[in-house]
């Protein structure tokens, strides 16, 4: 069954609609100066109805994971977007954490990191940061790398999340406990964050390794081509809870080391970050933010921002500060007159979406994200 729907994706998905799907990535990426386009890059997930006969009982886990995963690429192809075929591979904010001997532990039916920082002295005798077996670390690169000889390495494999080194470090140490202490015990604190970082940095190589270099490094959202210049993403959902001196200090140099080590960084949150676009221009790495166009005011921010920078805007299911709820042709529309307003480029991606995707959507959608 899967190398049956493999060969169907790639049917699909043939090599000429691969390099478009690459070339308008490119322009919006600003990996490529001397392409022009009509419209802006947009992804819209939604369900065209394909049917697909029952999975087998017996099926095990991780390919039942890549069976479902192969059928949304093939549903998803009847959009003519930037959907970028490949295995996504789950996420889980431990993942980092558990590097150092973290597990989740779950808190009013939500899953969390357990702290293992009891005093703040405790980051100088930590565990060195390694994939640990029997770790969430590791399953993910196992599945990543079953993923990749599964498929004859036909289908290339999107990252897991990967949480920022102000988010790991928050998570072991407890996160209000971190947001108090940073003042209190900031040595200890700038110490697990040059931990997380080269942990991050590290897990980072051992993912590239594990797929054999088809590795495509973003998680949100994990259907986006990133150039080869572009380097890789990260998140710090933090960006919308704390100011901009606290970003200056205790974020800021850690992603850029990251960006550094990969060729360029690209920052997700969730939440509103419009205070910190000043700070985010002045990174050297910085080539992409990610973040909700109704929790971040997506115009405002553009006008601030610095235009090498990307904006990946997406679609959310929630709202800050009284932003609109938008339906996928009016986010597209939004996010194409920001970049014709501003000149910052814009990926459009909708999701949280239950519009169909029949002839007279495809027609707006596509419409809407005219230049």
């Amino acid at each position: 069954m899967i190398d049956k729907l493999i060969e169907k994706v790639l049917e699909a998905y043939p090599p000429e609609r691969i390099e478009r799907i690459k070339k308008r990535s490119e322009y919006t990426w600003n990996s490529n100066k001397d392409l022009e386009s009509d419209r802006i890059s947009y992804i819209v997930f939604a369900n065209s109805g394909m049917q697909f006969p029952p999975i087998p009982e017996k099926t095990s886990d991780i390919d039942k994971e890549m069976i479902h995963q192969l059928r949304f690429m093939l549903d998803h192809s009847v959009i003519d977007d930037e959907h970028f075929p490949a295995f996504p591979s789950g996420i889980e904010q431990v993942t980092i954490p558990s590097m150092f001997g973290c597990v989740k532990e779950s808190i009013s039916a939500s899953d969390h990191v357990k702290p293992i920082i009891k005093t703040p002295s405790d980051v100088y005798s930590l565990p060195e940061a390694e994939i640990r077996e029997g770790f969430v670390c590791h399953d993910f690169i196992s599945r990543m790398a079953y993923k990749h000889k599964r498929s004859q390495g036909k289908l290339s494999v999107y990252i897991t999340d990967i949480q920022g080194p102000f988010s790991c470090a928050a998570q072991m140490w407890g996160i209000e406990k971190f947001l108090c202490d940073l003042d209190e015990y900031p040595n200890e604190i700038h110490h697990l964050l040059s931990l997380c970082t080269d942990a991050i940095i590290k897990y980072y190589h051992a993912m590239y390794e594990a797929v054999e270099g088809d590795l495509v490094p973003i998680h949100c959202m994990p259907v986006l081509w990133v150039p080869k210049d572009c380097g890789v993403a990260v998140s710090d959902d933090f960006f919308a809870v704390y100011g901009k001196e606290t970003a200056k200090e205790f974020s800021v140099p850690y992603l850029e080391k990251i960006g550094a080590e990969f060729g360029g960084v690209t920052a997700h949150t969730c939440g509103n970050m419009n205070h910190l676009a000043g700070i985010i221009n002045e990174m050297k790495t910085i080539r992409a933010v990610n973040f909700g166009a109704s929790e971040t005011d997506l115009m405002k921010y553009a006008r601030e921002c610095d235009p090498r920078i990307t904006i990946i805007a997406h679609r959310s299911g929630m709202s800050c500060g009284g932003l609109p709820l938008l339906s996928c042709e009016e986010h597209i529309r939004h996010c194409a007159n920001v970049q014709r307003t501003t000149g910052v480029k814009v990926f459009a991606f909708c999701f949280y979406t239950g519009e169909p995707t029949d002839e007279y959507h495809l027609k707006l959608w596509e419409n809407a994200a005219k230049l």
